[in-house]
């Protein structure tokens, strides 16, 4: 038995005139908050293209997203560059709190194709648990299981990597979830 990583593929998005604006002009912002690595790294990689730069400084990593309403952020104008698939709510706090948000989408996420071991070992009863990175995982893995063997695998348990996920875990069917801090 063992443990069942499922994967997404992270797809880059074109920069919208606004997003592009945005980033052009990230130096201009108190802060740059990140709630993931994806987010950082495509970030990063647009500035390069971009030849812009940002002082390292500026720059918040998070994880969980909800530390962010810990953070003294009040009256400050945060870039906050994220998934197209990332949830709202954290944004609709943060403005509520006094924070001037400006989010840019980058990119967004697909679940993987499993693989004919993955598959087999799933269906075969010998993954004793998945693990999701991201809702976009669960959504992938689900639209690749057919209906007729879906309960079986809603009853392996889940380890999910935060909170959102174990949300949408939740959602899909799945009872038996350990969050991952």
């Amino acid at each position: 038995m063992s443990t069942l990583e499922i994967g997404v593929d992270i797809v880059p998005l074109p920069l919208t005139k606004h997003a592009l604006q945005a980033l052009r002009s990230a130096d201009t912002y108190d802060h740059v908050i990140f709630t993931s690595k994806n987010a950082e790294g495509i970030f990063l990689s647009k500035l390069r293209k971009l030849k812009s730069t940002v002082d390292k400084k500026m720059m918040i990593r998070v994880g969980p997203r909800k530390e962010l309403l810990n953070l003294p952020l009040q009256g400050k104008r945060v870039l906050f560059p994220r998934s197209a698939l990332a949830p709202f709510d954290i944004v609709r706090k943060l403005r509520k709190n006094g924070v001037v948000v400006r989010t840019v989408r980058l990119y967004t996420a697909h679940g993987k194709k499993l693989s004919s071991h993955e598959r087999n070992a799933l269906l075969s009863h010998k993954v004793d648990r998945l693990y999701f990175k991201s809702p976009s995982g669960i959504e992938g893995l689900l639209r690749q299981i057919p209906r007729k063997e879906r309960q079986m695998v809603l009853k392996i348990p889940a380890l999910c990597i935060g909170e959102t996920t174990a949300k949408a875990a939740r959602r899909a069917g799945w009872n038996n979830i350990q969050v991952k801090r």
